[in-house]
């Protein structure tokens, strides 16, 4: 057998199928499956004709492959098989991986196409890996019990003697050396009975760990679409809907659906009552993989997602009083017990983000969506009883091209024909013209002529089934061009002036104000500042009328840009929080988070080459830089000597 060295990541190599003895495993009660998804690319780099794959593939061999290719693990733990029929040599793949992926199976030298046998979603739900290592063969002489990563098996670097395993559950990388070294096999749940059977010659584990499944996420947060079948299996009669069902959806029930876009939650009672169900996007065949104890959805809505850094504080008092004990949540939490604060909660604010909350340990039992804002008491959240063992953030997956994206339609109420817009758009094409749109990224602006000129109106996320709902109120009105606004890392903060040239009396303004007479005094604007953000003006009270944007410089001559008699009302453009990586003019160098996070005090920020990983990746938020892979971190570097990419 070819000795393999295998580094900790997100995918590991098996050379050899191991031969497990299948037990049944009973379903653990409550444990949420969520759906799979994997994106296969044909070339490095992602690039080439990409296959997306949501459950098992016996047979993957159409793909048409290169010699490296590029993979991105959305949801699931998945195994990749060198045959049809999930035969032959493994690579087991963890989720939110994303990697390049050389021709593993190839001989030494030789150079072909990677080819793929087939697919196999082998994780798709938190229930928690247990593993038994036995010192003789058939489960026989002293057994030791793992559910985490185990660097050394044994002690003093010699590994344990093993001559049999039992996984319980899970998917484990079982590895011959300590520190996740040497040959490695990937077991799923069943029962080894000798070495032979992982693939090893002697028996000897020396580490080991399971897969782990990633945070529930979304791709599509703005662009919420589900489709809903009367039977299982997505079969029978269906229906499309892009919004709240509470029960009159023209079928007889929903057996089965598919979650196109965004986060929704299902409901086994009509009106939103009853048990709770997280969907997120991907195909459901039936109530199993909703994890329903009966065969139907009777409601179901899309869930409004915050996607600032998630923050929840529990209490352990109804009403949000301070008297009990309360936890702040800023990441998944898996069991409460763990924590002094407990498994009782009768209050919980929401103050960014969306939560899942379980009743149980590890996001097991009932679920719970929690929005944006304040529940009083469990029967807010649609639970009988206070207890509240687990919770997670939803997350959203934001790809670069998506940081911009607005659809078009050619009628009202998102009729007709459409056209799907991520760049400027100077003019429309030949013989379309728009009278609703969708803006599922970024904040755009409408122009009423062509080439970006023309009374314009701002267009945030969300849905305009009209021009009128766009802003544009004159009856012969038309969209003519667009343009996304862009992004501004910085406070918003304006100086209005009473004379031209910023000369006169000013009024300072770091927030919005609904009637710019009534709450500063400030009746005649000659000239403007803006110092920072993106700032948008309205000619009449409550942010109504006509509307112009202004981004950080001056105006001297307000009159002359605009023929309104008055400023009634300004805001700053509200911008949703993006993760961009910054890049030093001169060396061309990544800024950069080194050091262990054991030790925050002992981090450091440098310029380093490309890594793909979190230590490279920032959000911008109320002036400062964050990395994401710390959010205690904060940065005050002069952002000045690096490019945003």
């Amino acid at each position: 057998m070819k000795h393999l060295q295998t580094s900790y990541s997100h995918y590991s190599l098996n050379h050899n199928k191991p031969c497990r003895f299948v037990f049944q495993i009973p379903a653990a009660r409550g444990i949420h499956r969520r759906p799979g998804k994997i994106v296969i690319f044909e070339h490095h780099q992602f690039s080439g004709q990409s296959f997306e794959f949501y459950r098992d593939q016996p047979d993957a061999t159409h793909m048409q492959l290169s010699g490296v290719i590029s993979i991105k693990v959305v949801r699931g733990c998945w195994i990749l098989y060198e045959k049809p029929g999930f035969e032959g040599r493994c690579i087991a793949l963890e989720e939110e991986g994303v990697i390049e992926l050389p021709n593993q199976w190839a001989e030494e030298g030789e150079k072909t196409s990677v080819v793929i046998g087939s697919i196999r979603l082998a994780i798709r739900d938190y229930t928690p890996p247990r593993i038994q290592l036995f010192t003789e063969p058939a489960g026989r002489g002293r057994s030791s019990e793992y559910v985490d990563n185990i660097e050394e098996v044994g002690s003093f670097s010699h590994p344990q003697n093993t001559g049999s395993i039992k996984v319980h559950s899970g998917l484990w990388l079982v590895y011959s050396d300590p520190g996740f070294q040497g040959l490695l096999a990937v077991l799923e749940a069943g029962e080894y009975p000798f070495p032979e059977a992982w693939g090893f010659p002697s028996p000897a584990v020396g580490s080991m760990r399971p897969l782990r499944m990633g945070a529930l996420k979304v791709e599509k947060p703005n662009a919420v679409k589900a489709v809903l079948y009367e039977k299982a299996g997505l079969e029978g009669r269906c229906v499309e809907v892009q919004e709240d069902v509470t029960e009159n959806h023209g079928l007889d029930g929903v057996e089965s659906l598919k979650i196109l876009g965004g986060l929704w939650v299902g409901y086994d009672g009509e009106g939103f009552e009853g048990q709770q169900f997280v969907l997120e996007e991907g195909e459901y065949l039936d109530w199993t993989d909703w994890g329903g104890t009966g065969e139907k959805l009777l409601s179901l809505r899309p869930v409004l997602m915050d996607f600032s850094s998630p923050h929840m504080k529990m209490f352990s008092e109804p009403d949000f009083s301070e008297r009990g004990v309360s936890i702040d949540l800023l990441e998944p939490l898996e069991n409460t017990l763990n924590t002094p604060y407990g498994p009782q909660t009768r209050s919980i604010e929401v103050l960014s983000g969306v939560w899942v909350a379980s009743e149980g340990p590890g996001f097991s039992g009932q679920h719970y969506v929690l929005e944006k804002g304040l529940y009083g008491s469990p029967e807010d959240w649609g639970a009988a009883h206070s207890r509240i063992s687990s919770a997670i953030p939803v997350i959203l997956v934001r790809r670069r091209r998506e940081i911009e994206s607005i659809e078009l339609f050619s009628e009202s109420g998102f009729g007709g024909t459409s056209v799907l817009q991520q760049d400027s758009l100077p003019t429309m094409p030949c013989g379309f013209s728009v009278h609703s749109c969708r803006v599922h990224a970024g904040s755009w602006l409408a122009f009423s002529c062509e080439s970006f000129s023309g009374h314009q109106c701002v267009l945030e996320e969300g849905f305009y089934p009209d021009l009128w709902t766009m802003g544009f109120t004159q009856p012969d009105a038309s969209v003519l061009s667009l343009q996304p606004t862009g992004h501004e890392l910085s406070v918003p903060a304006a100086v209005l002036f009473e004379r031209s040239g910023l000369r006169g009396r000013r009024t300072v303004l770091k927030s919005g104000s609904v009637n710019l007479q009534l709450t500063h005094s400030c009746s005649r604007v000659s000239s403007v500042l803006v110092l920072g953000g993106i700032w948008v003006l309205y000619e009449d009270h409550n942010f109504r009328g006509s509307q112009l944007l202004l981004k950080p410089g001056a105006v001297p001559d307000w009159p002359k840009l605009s023929s309104w008699l008055r400023i009634g009302s300004l805001r700053p453009l509200m911008q949703k929080q993006v993760h961009f990586r910054l890049r030093n003019k001169e060396a061309g160098l990544l800024m950069s988070v080194s050091g262990s996070l054991d030790d925050i005090k002992l981090m450091r920020i440098q310029v380093s080459e490309e890594t793909g990983g979190a230590e490279q990746i920032w959000t911008y938020q109320d002036g400062h830089l964050q990395c994401k892979v710390e959010t205690d971190l904060i940065a005050f570097t002069n952002i000045y000597h690096f490019l945003l990419v």
